[in-house]
């Protein structure tokens, strides 16, 4: 035991609440910790019922925001030089921060991919952040490690990966995509090229064991520089822009991402890309990936993936599926099969920030093989000394690109237990019918359509309002072709303003959407009626700024 000296907190009288500082001694600091944590928790329902369910977001624009925020300087001051007691920090939130948010919780909020978190997620964040595991190492995160590898081996079998498999939890699917990418890089165009160099067919690249069985290394000596000229991999219109962006990142030359055009439901079929492949091979092109996508974010379209695994079998490519937000449809028993054949993906990213209805942030990247991961990002700093020769604990930083990360997995942890698998598909699929409800809506309306027409894969729905019907857009768009494009963008900004709903834009086609990407379990039909309702009442005042012509 350590001596307690007489005044814990003498050291911390400098501060109106030393009491907050000095947290080691129960006596002097638990009755002001509780008060601190009632009071947080207090302004955070506060924010919830007063401001999170009220409206979508604020009517500002961003210029009057800053204003609003920042004063009239329009920038950030000084940093505090003194101190400031807690309740005035709380108060000043209340005030100053809570009204002006993207409310995630208000029933019309059918947007960005941001859902209302679950309260156990919550919990989860907050016991996360007192605990502050470091989960790189496993002596700085001991269970911490233990509890990333149990929620990694669930949702690898959530997905249909069998023993040997693996995953590692990331920021999101940026930095889940970039990691896959990098394995792409290191391991299997390694492998490519050691299986061409020993005379082997490129599906050897595929298998370890027909590797050995040819003199092979597993894992040869990895590519960079000039020998990732003349190297293809395979995406759609509607891949997510951060694969182009790891490819940037990774080293690759400009031309390496091939885009193939998506079909008329937005999805990459297995034909497109096997003819450009058999173009490229011809050229003298090194095809060496498909990068698919189960849920795009764009349209919620779901590529072929079991038409892509077949090619990629067939020519030795890798194939990682961009599963970040659709993934989660394998929650429930009733729509998994709208996202089939996962399981044969070489990778797979997958996000529970958004439909596992997870707080920011916690994405993640499962692969086949645990041995992929730490090849390509094991590297030993000196100062990572692991005690006991004899144990060989997991420590996570020799599976991922970041260092230092946060105990991400605590909140997926206990907010899987506390809904089950069951329970999390149950939300699911209350927002894949909100989509069918509005796609539903839209097909009943002559003022509104849809793109593509039918029932959405998933829970995103692109659509648009057309003043006058169906018959006079197409009429506007020969006479004005971006009249309707100026009209959806105003429009929109107007809904959102009004706080009754909140929509993005996007392009598709060569023309302006609305997007529903609804991923909000507190919504409802009478809430998606609300913003249907809403962009009828808004539309004659955007039509006239728009300028077109009346109807």
């Amino acid at each position: 035991m350590h001596d307690q000296p007489a005044d814990p907190l003498a050291r911390f009288r400098w501060h109106p609440e030393p009491e907050l500082l000095g947290i080691g001694d129960e006596a002097t600091s638990r009755a002001a910790l509780e008060r601190l944590g009632a009071a947080a928790w207090q302004t955070s329902l506060d924010y919830l019922y007063r401001e999170g369910v009220r409206r979508g977001t604020g009517p500002e624009t961003y210029a009057e925001m800053r204003r609003r925020h920042f004063g009239s300087t329009g920038g950030p001051g000084s940093a505090p030089a003194m101190p400031t007691p807690a309740a005035e920090i709380l108060a000043e939130f209340t005030a100053r921060l809570a009204p002006y948010q993207l409310n995630p919780y208000h029933p019309g909020v059918l947007s960005y991919f941001t859902p209302p978190p679950l309260a156990l997620s919550i919990v989860g964040e907050l016991l996360a952040q007192w605990i502050n595991q470091g989960i790189d190492v496993y002596q700085a995160g001991p269970v911490g490690t233990f509890v990333e590898e149990e929620v990694n081996r669930w949702l690898c079998d959530l997905v249909g990966y069998g023993a040997g498999s693996w995953g590692v939890l990331t920021s999101g699917g940026t930095m889940a995509n970039l990691m896959a990418l990098a394995v792409v890089r290191d391991v299997h165009l390694a492998r490519l090229a050691a299986a061409a160099a020993a005379g082997l067919p490129a599906t050897a690249a595929l298998d370890p064991s027909r590797l050995a069985a040819g003199g092979v290394a597993a894992y040869p000596a990895v590519p960079r520089g000039a020998a990732l000229d003349g190297v293809r991999i395979y995406a759609s219109d509607q891949a997510h822009f951060s694969i182009a962006k790891a490819l940037d990142i990774l080293g690759f030359p400009e031309g390496t991402l091939h885009v193939v055009s998506s079909d008329a439901r937005f999805r990459l079929r297995g034909v497109d890309v096997a003819r450009a492949l058999a173009e490229d091979a011809a050229a003298g092109l090194r095809p060496l990936a498909i990068t698919a996508v189960a849920g795009s974010t764009n349209t919620g379209a779901v590529d072929a993936t079991g038409e892509l695994a077949d090619v990629a079998a067939a020519h030795g490519l890798w194939l990682h599926v961009d599963a970040a937000y659709g993934g989660a449809a394998l929650l429930s028993a009733r729509d998994a099969g709208r996202v089939p054949d996962l399981a044969r993906a070489n990778s797979i990213t997958i996000d529970p920030h958004k439909w596992f209805f997870q707080a920011y942030d916690i994405g993640g990247l499962l692969v086949r093989r645990q041995e992929d991961l730490r090849q390509t990002f094991h590297r030993e700093p000196e100062y990572y000394r692991h005690g006991n020769p004899d144990e060989e604990p997991i420590h996570w930083y020799q599976y991922s690109f970041e260092g230092t990360r946060r105990f991400r997995a605590l909140k997926l942890w206990a907010s899987w237990k506390h809904l089950g698998t069951a329970g999390l598909g149950r939300l699911v699929e209350m927002n894949d019918d909100l989509a069918g409800h509005l796609a539903a809506r839209i097909a009943d309306s002559d003022d509104l359509e849809a793109i593509p027409a039918g029932a959405p894969e998933l829970s995103v729905v692109c659509f648009r309002h057309v003043p006058g019907g169906r018959a006079r857009a197409a009429a506007l768009e020969a006479s004005d072709p971006g009249s309707l494009d100026r009209y959806t963008d105003l429009l929109c900004a107007a809904l959102n303003r009004s706080g009754e709903g909140w929509l993005s834009t996007t392009i598709l086609r060569g023309r302006t959407y609305l997007r529903a990407g609804i991923v909000n379990y507190l919504s409802s039909p009478a809430a998606v009626d609300v913003v249907l309702a809403t962009l009828r009442r808004l539309g004659p005042a955007a039509a006239d700024t728009a300028g077109l012509s009346p109807v």
